[in-house]
């Protein structure tokens, strides 16, 4: 470097704050440094480390001889060993001409200096700092001083002289000065006067701080800058003091009380000017930050600052309401003035001399005061209309998460931070997916909230779409949290952030999402087979899990981490089953040695062993029989051998045998009531014995009616004081225990007859419903009535192996023999909702564990997996109709949806909550489906020739008509007239009120419309279009083309009642009106345009026209001008559909097919602005669409999928602010907000008219009854033909 060089230097002293130990925030502080000085532009920032290297290697090459770099790091042993810092693998050894590296480290801390050796061998690189000689101190100290003209005199200067002599470090050199430069000549100095070392020396400088400025102030203000991770600037430190109550109490007078309630800024400025060389100023990300000059004095500070908990606590607290913004705006915290608040401070702990602790006692007064604190969002905007063009936060991005977990604040971190959209999406635009990820697992692990879990694998599902287009993020989250917000509740402030700042980014907003919720368990490998497991038992902590192998292995394990907590070895025994007491406090272990070891669960140790011996009452006649069966109460074991009639009871608190219960028969389980008092022994012949746990006194036994099979299971009904004895078969028998001496037999069930064994039982959680599994078939009972209320049957070649009730009880979550799947059936419909395949091989066996809700499953390959039933049975929350959805009305006030899917049935969802209330099914299949504008009266018909008028509220059929299947139904605009379109036979007009025909139309018309006036009925005939008078049935005007030529597509203009719209297969779009019968505008498209004409929208004005081809293009038609504007696409364009407005284009498009996977997106929805021919949202599509609808007065689009299930969205545009009130009042959200309505609501079934009340001949119509039957309950008035002003119904 000559003199003309203008070198960039880059200083870091590492350790100096918490954030400058880690590597990756170095290396990318260095880089964004150099792009800055040498004005290079870094498009991204890698997350992968390796990634930052190369990135650092490559800004290297920007130095040039004029502007060399110097690269200075100081104290590489201070590096964290995340990465593998300390390997030094990051340091680029081979550099420019023009760059040098200045590094600097302990020889013996870490290896450090030896890797750098292996690095760089040539030692002449190397220089050892050696310690100064005590002279060459002294003379600097002298340098010092008399550059302020200043000197000590020869006696103080012997002092000086002794405590170089024990340390000559330049900062202690620099401490010395600062304490003998205020030394008078005649002031008396001992050996005491001057520290000896270091730390020493820095605590004397922090003490005379605390007696300038005041010991509560100084504690509190260096300890919030030791605190904090990064460091706080001065204007930070001045505000976060102002919060601080403490520090207020000393600094500010009580009679000078006032709003607002700040501390003075000449404090701070003092504490720095005392400090100055100490804590020194950092440039972090263009913000000037406060920070320890050298980690000797963060050490310092730490211990005499931050050696209190409880202060700690309540200074990271602090700092996390400040940058949570808790109290800007005005918003006011109370102040306590009292002098004795500060002893929690522990000051008294302080080696002070000159420390005074005061004693005064004032009475507290508390009073509100605003401290003027600034807002802290996520992001700067300098344009809402451009919310993309944003500064970043960064200080609370670096703070907040940090200070809430150190301050246990884990609900303020959930709903602050981690349920916050703009946090999320802002981390998703800086590039920072991956950081944002780590810090909802670190929440997670400090709430065990399932919702955060949830939540992070939503985020990886999804992370190449929102990486991509991170706009989308708040319909990809919608989309995907909706299904599951009744199962986690906490995501509904999720979604609400996302209805409040999602449109500022995507327009687009789900209200109601049928997508198939992914969802992948926890697994654990246990062992090589499913044979070698004996039993595993769910605990009261998720995901912690007990497994006994038949090595007599007992295993405690964490399933979600896979780490084997504690191992208990039974010395070899061969374990024939685990129980746990219900506070988990005993674990007892079964033998085939007969004995039941008694452990301490939680310090696996053995407490007692215990033989279970027979008695000449026993049933066994020869040979060794084991123990068949063992069970636990509070404070007692019951156990019984194999064939055997009796019962031993140990107890658990001493080990030893207590007493045997004698039944008559043998016994096959036991059950006590969940008091622990009493027992119930199920025995041969259905036979049931109650004992007295107490004093082992048998105080009844009752038999069942069916008393061929032996006692499977026995339920204790607590709540009803009832108990139920379920034998092998499935019989049941319920008796009345309230007088337990006696028990009253109340119901006899008898669910014989399908010769299959029971393999399990279930009471659900409310204690209303049993469910008995079978082999061949599930049943479910209500313990009210006592009568079954839903039955499944399996297939004749399949096998249930276990069955669950979900926890709301509507749903039955079961496995199959020989299936790796877990299937999931509402009990409602009996519909099999969702199959959730187990990738680990087939299912053997399922465990319910109520205390999380959690079903675990064992695979036949030994592999334990765990489900959350409350994710499961949200896949459940989702109606389908299970075949495709081939056309969908919306009714005129939105509020309902009619779906037709290619069945005999016609389903009606609430539009709100997404669920099917009403099923309307008919003779055949239905083809044709038209709704009155209220929606009140459906008119549908089928492919029996037969048509039905239908009252959708109360799902009435209330007229029939047979006699001419329909190709096409239409409703007038004034719901009066309905016209029914005949291929073979002559269409007609008939009034919807009476039946009554108005007129034949003798005319084969192809998609027919209806004008907006009532007017004439607008079709194709071949080569014709042809207006159809809706008064006489006649033809009354037409536009007959040239031969050869035919007509492709037709609209009408809604603003222009009396223009139709169509293109001719020469390609040519004319302008027709109907009342003058002549074309008005005839526009000439290009050669071969129409080849693969898909769809043609035309706006409400009738200047626009949107064509779709099928391609990737839209096809933009000025009808005035002539013009053709290509506007490009996502995709293939499937459908599209045109506001009402004409203001918005909303299509379907197929994703291309060398787009990467984005993780089972079948197609995308995108809603383009017309005016500017801009994308305003996107949402992916999950599934197949099969039909696109768009709603004409609040803008919401219904979507029919391949399933049978349909999606709704609304358009929000950021521009049209009326629109936003939308999403506020959506019912969608009430749904969370109204726990009433999570209950799904019991959807009717109404069948059709089996006599017909009306049967059209060939041009008359026979009534059934004498009279018309009146089905119009508008009260409109009897006119008997269609009139031409327009009555629509709003």
């Amino acid at each position: 470097m000559g003199p003309e060089t203008d070198p960039v230097v880059i200083v870091r002293y590492i350790g100096s704050s918490q954030l400058s130990t880690d590597l990756r925030t170095l290396l990318q502080s260095i880089c964004e440094q150099i792009a800055i000085n040498y004005r290079c532009l870094i498009h991204f920032l890698p997350n992968k480390i390796q990634e930052m290297r190369e990135l650092l290697i490559n800004l290297l090459g920007e130095s040039s001889f004029h502007r060399p770099l110097v690269i200075i790091l100081d104290a590489m042993e201070q590096l964290s060993d995340a990465d593998e810092a300390r390997k030094l693998w990051w340091l680029p050894v081979h550099l420019p001409r023009t760059v040098r590296i200045v590094v600097s480290t302990l020889p013996n801390k870490h290896g450090i200096l030896q890797k750098l050796r292996h690095l760089i061998h040539d030692e002449t690189y190397y220089v050892e700092l050696i310690q100064r000689d005590r002279k060459v101190c002294s003379q600097m100290l002298k340098q010092q001083l008399l550059g302020v003209k200043r000197k000590v005199t020869s006696g103080q200067q012997i002092y000086v002289n002794e405590a170089l002599a024990k340390c000559t470090l330049p900062m202690f050199v620099n401490l010395i000065y600062r304490e003998v430069v205020h030394w008078r000549s005649h002031k008396d100095v001992d050996d005491k006067s001057l520290c000896s070392t270091v730390h020493e020396s820095i605590e004397q400088l922090f003490y005379s701080v605390e007696n300038k400025l005041g010991q509560r102030f100084v504690f509190r203000a260096l300890g919030y800058v030791t605190m904090a991770k990064a460091g706080l600037t001065e204007v930070e430190l001045e505000d976060i003091l102002s919060l601080d109550n403490i520090v207020l109490g000393d600094v500010i007078v009580p009679s000078y009380l006032k709003n607002p309630l700040r501390i003075s800024y000449d404090l701070v400025a003092k504490l720095k000017e005392e400090l100055e060389g100490y804590l020194v100023e950092r440039q972090v990300r263009n913000v000037t930050l406060m920070v320890w000059a050298n980690r000797h004095l963060h050490l310092i500070a730490q211990k005499l600052y931050l050696s209190n908990e409880e202060d700690v606590h309540q200074m990271h607290s602090l700092l996390a309401e400040y940058f949570l913004g808790a109290w800007s705006g005005g918003r006011k915290k109370i102040f306590t003035y009292d002098n004795n608040h500060f002893t929690s401070l522990n000051i008294s702990h302080h080696k002070n001399p000159h420390h005074q602790q005061s004693h005064e006692k004032t009475s507290s007064d508390k009073y509100s005061y605003d401290r003027q604190t600034p807002e802290q969002p996520w992001v700067f905007q300098c344009n809402l209309l451009e919310p993309d063009i944003f500064f970043v936060n960064h200080r609370k991005m670096t703070e907040l998460v940090y200070h809430l977990t150190r301050s246990g604040r884990t609900d303020d971190l959930m709903f602050g931070v981690i349920m916050n959209f703009s946090w999320l999406y802002t981390m998703i635009k800086i590039g920072q997916f991956e950081k944002a990820i780590t810090d909802i697992d670190l929440a997670y692990t400090c709430s065990q909230e399932k919702e955060l879990k949830f939540l992070a694998t939503t985020l990886r599902s999804i992370k190449v779409k929102v990486l991509k287009n991170p706009a989308s993020l708040s319909a990809e989250l919608q989309q995907r949290l909706l299904p599951v917000v009744t199962s986690l509740p906490k995501l509904r402030h999720l979604l609400l952030e996302c209805d409040k700042d999602g449109p500022k980014y995507c327009s687009i907003v789900p209200l109601h999402s049928s997508m198939d919720v992914t969802y992948s368990p926890e697994r654990l490998p246990l062992c090589s087979s499913y044979i070698q497991i004996v039993e595993i038992l769910p605990t009261l902590a998720p995901n912690i899990v007990l497994v006994a192998l038949e090595d007599g292995s007992i295993s405690t394990w964490d399933v979600e981490s896979r780490q084997l907590l504690r191992q208990i070895d039974t010395a070899r025994s061969v374990v024939l089953g685990i129980r746990l007491t219900t506070d988990e406090k005993y674990l007892v272990v079964a033998t085939t040695k007969n004995t039941l070891l008694i452990y301490d669960n939680h310090k696996s140790c053995l407490l007692s062993e215990v033989e279970i011996k027979g008695s000449k009452h026993s049933g066994v006649t020869g040979g060794v029989a084991f123990i068949n069966g063992f069970t636990l109460s509070t404070h007692h074991a019951l156990a019984w051998l194999e064939a055997s009639k009796d019962v031993s009871v140990i107890d658990l608190v001493y080990g030893w045998p207590l007493y045997q219960f004698h039944c008559w028969y043998e016994v096959t389980c036991v059950q006590c009531s969940p008091d622990g008092m009493y027992a119930f022994c199920g025995q041969y012949l259905n036979t049931t014995s109650v004992f007295h746990l107490g004093n082992g006194e048998k105080l009844s036994t009752v038999t069942s009616e069916f008393s061929g099979g032996f006692v499977k299971s026995i339920l204790v009904l607590d709540t009803l004081n009832q108990m139920v004895m379920i034998d092998n078969e499935g019989s049941l028998s319920v008796w009345n225990t309230k007088e337990i001496t006696n028990p009253k037999l109340m119901e006899d069930y008898d669910c014989r007859g399908d010769e299959s064994e029971v393999v399990g039982i279930e009471l659900s959680e409310d204690q209303r419903s049993i469910l008995i599994c079978k082999a061949r078939s599930i049943e479910v009972l209500d313990t009210k009535i006592w009568k079954m209320l839903e039955k499944f049957k399996a297939k004749r070649t399949e096998r249930f192996v276990a069955a669950v009730l979900s926890k709301n009880g509507q749903s039955i979550v079961a496995s199959m023999e020989n299936t790796s799947s877990i299937f999931v059936w509402r009990r409602d419909s009996g519909q099999c909702m969702a199959s959730l395949i187990e990738i680990s091989g087939a299912i053997v066996k399922l465990i319910k564990s109520a205390h999380h809700n959690l079903l675990l499953s064992v695979a036949s390959s030994g592999v334990l997996s765990v489900w959350d039933i409350d994710i499961i049975t949200a896949m459940s929350n989702i109606d389908k109709t299970g075949k495709k959805i081939q056309t969908l009305q919306l009714t005129g006030r939105e509020d309902y949806v009619f779906t037709m899917d290619g069945s005999e049935a016609v389903h009606k969802w609430n539009f709100s909550t997404g669920f099917i209330e009403t099923v309307f099914k008919h003779e055949g299949m239905v083809e044709n489906c038209v709704l009155t504008s209220s929606g009140d009266l459906m008119v549908t018909s089928d492919d029996k020739s037969s048509q039905y008028i239908w009252q959708t509220n109360t799902g009435e059929n209330i007229f029939r008509i047979n006699g001419q299947r329909i190709s096409q139904l239409l409703i007038t605009h004034n719901d009066q007239f309905v016209v029914s379109l005949c291929e073979q036979n002559a269409s007609r007009v008939w009034r919807l009120a009476t039946g009554h025909k108005v007129c034949n139309i003798l005319v084969s018309l192809q998609n027919a419309l209806i004008t907006t006036a009532n007017t004439f009925l607008v079709g194709t005939s071949k080569n014709k279009l042809l207006a159809v008078s809706l008064w006489s049935g006649s033809v009354s005007k037409k536009f007959v083309c040239d031969d050869g030529i035919s007509i492709v597509n037709f609209k009408l203009i809604p603003d222009c009642p009396d223009c139709v719209v169509f293109i001719t297969s020469t390609e040519t779009v004319f302008i027709w009106s109907v009342a003058d019968e002549s074309v008005c505008r005839r526009v000439q498209l290009p050669a071969n345009f129409l080849k693969n004409l898909e769809d043609f929208q035309i706006s409400p004005n009738g200047k626009l026209g949107i064509v779709s081809k099928g391609d990737e293009n839209i096809n933009v038609l000025d009808l005035h001008s002539g013009k053709l504007r290509l506007v490009h696409a996502a995709g293939i364009i499937w459908r599209q559909k045109l506001s009402r407005d004409g203001r918005y284009l909303v299509y379907v498009c197929f994703r291309n097919c060398d787009e990467d996977d984005e993780a089972g997106v079948v197609s995308n929805l995108i809603v383009m602005r017309l005016a500017d021919g801009k994308s305003i949202g996107t949402c992916s599509l999950y599934k197949t669409p099969t039909f696109l609808s768009l709603s004409q007065r609040a803008l919401n689009i219904i979507i029919g999928f391949e399933d049978g299930s349909i999606g709704t969205y609304t358009v929000v545009d950021r521009v049209d602010a009326a629109l936003k009130i939308k999403i506020a009042t959506s019912n969608s959200r009430q749904i969370v907000n109204n726990a009433s309505q999570k209950v799904r609501p019991k959807c009717g079934n109404h069948s059709f008219k089996t006599v017909a009340d009306c049967t059209w001949r060939e041009s008359t119509e026979v009534f059934s009854r004498d009279s018309p039957i009146n089905v119009s309950d508008s009260g409109e008035g009897e006119s008997t033909t269609p009139t031409k002003k327009t009555e629509v119904l709003q």
